[in-house]
């Protein structure tokens, strides 16, 4: 990822090299020799400022673009003044965090599987379930009492 210092830098040396340019070629408009490398000096000139022209532009509308996101997020972008793309990072920084934690998770479900496959079974959506007796429900609920005891005087 390039750094939007470093591009802006590029940018500037460009438009110093096109100034460069441009006194070399009023040097060379002077003499009379060499009128062709003058064209195309100025023709290639001209497009290249257009190209830096439109880079300005790009960049211009891309840093109001983040300024707008990061005063939508943070309200107040003058804390942020000094390093724009912050934002950025602050989105990797999540999506990072958010990708460990689906990793977690997902983890978790394949454990569960694994440990309850060989009691697990199939049910359509669209079967009924029998309705269970009120002596059949009071009956799990001591089963699981003691199970829940068991484990606590085991720990």
């Amino acid at each position: 990822m390039m750094d939007f210092d470093v591009l802006h830098g590029y940018v500037n040396k460009l438009e110093t090299g096109l100034e460069k340019i441009r006194s070399v070629l009023q040097l060379e408009r002077q003499c009379t020799q060499g009128q062709q490398f003058f064209t195309t000096m100025q023709s290639f000139l001209k497009e290249a400022e257009k190209e830096i022209e439109q880079v300005r532009g790009d960049e211009k509308r891309a840093l109001v673009g983040v300024k707008d996101i990061t005063e939508y997020f943070h309200g107040d972008t003058s804390k942020e003044e000094a390093h724009p793309l912050r934002i950025f990072m602050v989105v990797r920084d999540f999506l990072s965090t958010l990708d460990h934690v689906c990793k977690e998770v997902g983890r978790m479900q394949q454990d569960r599987t694994v440990i309850g496959s060989a009691r697990s079974f199939c049910i359509s959506a669209t079967t009924s379930l029998p309705v269970l007796s009120s002596r059949v429900l009071s009956l799990y609920g001591q089963r699981r009492e003691n199970n829940s005891d068991d484990d606590s005087s085991s720990s």
